[in-house]
């Protein structure tokens, strides 16, 4: 015998085919509303566990012969010399949560050692995971996000696939890409902040990433004095005033100079010192210029540019 579903009064959903409980409260039948993932009772106030939504995407399959829909496992990364695949024996517990014995817990250690073992498949796969490494040690000390850890990784492996990385060093190949990784990215550090924590030169970064930019066809856009001026505004805390007039005079600054191989940091250094003088806020050419990773002499110019322009008042 069938029984017919109302499907308004079971909530009969026809993609899963299944009944899903009603609208309403358990106990004292009150409507229910979802707010900020939770469910609750308008007229009691009770949380309902069963009514918490998945916000994620739904497992999708195009192909006809693949019915399954199932996602299981962490998502892809770049970060990892495999993407993510490997696992690792535990220890101690088993998979209920009951402690191991002494020869149980001594067969997982033999397990572990021939497992990592066979972690590399090549010496190519083992120095990518020392480079990954030290991008990760980078990024942490750099204090970037990840996208941009994901990009310089997906940017230090295309450079192996290329065969850049022979004859030189992977602490300078994996520096370089964390630079490359801001300048295609988001995020902004000079030469001189990533030199500083990594084990090469800042003329060793420098022809690093030429080598990547010029092999690799970065899709690096040219450095902007906004970025830098972004940064020596947050360093010296001037006030919001300070940084909407330094940025207006350095966009009127760098349309002039655009091109002319004047270094953007330069023109934000000069135009945060500008704007923090016209407003009687105190600050030093040299400690501006030190915070920009440029000189004094540097400093001036851009200022003398500024005035020449008509950007300030001379």
């Amino acid at each position: 015998m069938t029984t017919e579903i109302d499907y308004f009064d079971e909530q009969y959903d026809d993609e899963y085919g299944g009944e899903l409980p009603t609208a309403t409260c358990p106990e004292c039948e009150g409507g229910l509303r979802t707010d900020g993932g939770e469910t609750a009772c308008t007229a009691c106030g009770l949380l309902i566990d069963e009514y918490r939504y998945d916000h994620g995407a739904t497992p999708r399959s195009f192909a006809e012969c693949d019915q399954s829909r199932e996602q299981v496992g962490a998502p892809l990364t770049e970060t990892r010399h495999d993407r993510g695949l490997s696992t690792t024996i535990g220890r101690g517990r088993d998979a209920n949560g009951a402690f191991l014995t002494g020869k149980k817990r001594a067969q997982l250690q033999r397990l572990r050692r021939e497992d990592s073992r066979g972690l590399f498949a090549s010496k190519a796969e083992r120095n990518l995971a020392a480079a990954l490494s030290e991008i990760a040690r980078l990024t942490s000390a750099l204090e970037l996000d990840r996208a941009t850890r994901e990009l310089a990784s997906r940017i230090y492996r295309e450079a192996q696939t290329h065969d850049l990385i022979v004859g030189r060093s992977i602490e300078g190949m994996a520096a370089a890409s964390v630079y490359a990784g801001c300048r295609c990215g988001s995020s902004t550090r000079t030469l001189a902040s990533i030199a500083a924590v990594s084990h090469c030169s800042t003329e060793e970064i420098r022809a690093r990433y030429s080598v990547l930019n010029t092999e690799l066809g970065l899709e690096a856009e040219p450095p902007t004095p906004m970025e830098t001026l972004a940064r020596l505004a947050s360093e010296f805390d001037v006030p919001a005033a300070v940084r909407a007039r330094a940025t207006d005079v350095a966009t009127a600054v760098f349309e002039v100079k655009r091109g002319t191989g004047c270094n953007p940091a330069g023109i934000a250094a000069a135009c945060v010192y500008l704007a923090a003088r016209e407003h009687d806020v105190p600050l030093l050419q040299r400690a501006v210029a030190e915070a920009a990773g440029v000189t004094d002499v540097t400093l001036r110019a851009r200022m003398n540019d500024a005035a020449a322009i008509g950007a300030i008042e001379s």
